[in-house]
């Protein structure tokens, strides 16, 4: 989506796996996860930060990744043990103080996306250590992304249904996805605080 959209909007384009520490780091992740959790948090937590003060230099951006939602892993890997609690205090703490510095969204974009089919697009992207992840940790990390979304509020929210759109097969769905994102920036000056498609 991110290419979609930095290519029709002509925006910079800042993807989180274009770092190659987190693409070492990831597979011993996914391979040990309590060992890992807390470095790769952190290391996440400070790319997405390093890449927010690059795009607002620059200006015209879009990321893929927010450092908003940036906790959504933190929380998630925390109540299932595989952060401690002072790992998830330490955590948040520079979480907490990274989001008071960053400039917000203009607007954010939610792709909500049943488990069952982001699991059939993991498989598709052919990852060896997503591919090995259990069914499970991809189901707990939807919960906690829907979460997340329902108690967001730094910007408006877009967002985009993906069992009902598929960008990537469709032309017709990804011109329909980028007229409705286009339509949204917009409409930010009548503060509309959430709008799906």
């Amino acid at each position: 989506m991110i290419s979609i959209l930095s290519e029709e909007l002509e925006l910079t384009p800042y993807y989180e796996l274009n770092d190659p520490v987190i693409e070492k780091m990831l597979p011993k992740f996914y391979h040990e996860r309590k060992r890992w959790a807390f470095t790769l948090q952190m290391l996440f937590l400070t790319v997405r930060y390093e890449q927010i003060k690059d795009a607002f230099r620059k200006g015209s951006s879009i990321l893929d990744r927010s450092i908003y939602g940036d906790i959504v892993f933190a929380q998630m890997l925390y109540k299932d043990g595989d952060m401690t609690e002072d790992e998830i205090s330490v955590y948040k703490r520079l979480y907490q103080n990274l989001i008071k510095e960053v400039p917000k969204p203009d607007l954010m974009i939610y792709i909500r996306i049943s488990t069952k089919l982001a699991v059939e697009r993991i498989k598709e992207r052919a990852r060896e250590y997503e591919i090995r992840t259990e069914y499970e940790y991809w189901e707990l990390l939807n919960f906690w992304y829907e979460k997340f979304i329902k108690n967001y509020d730094a910007s408006p929210v877009l967002i985009i249904n993906a069992d009902r759109y598929d960008w990537v097969k469709s032309e017709r769905d990804k011109r329909s996805i980028v007229k409705k994102i286009k339509e949204s920036l917009k409409c930010l000056s009548q503060n509309n605080k959430e709008i799906e498609i």
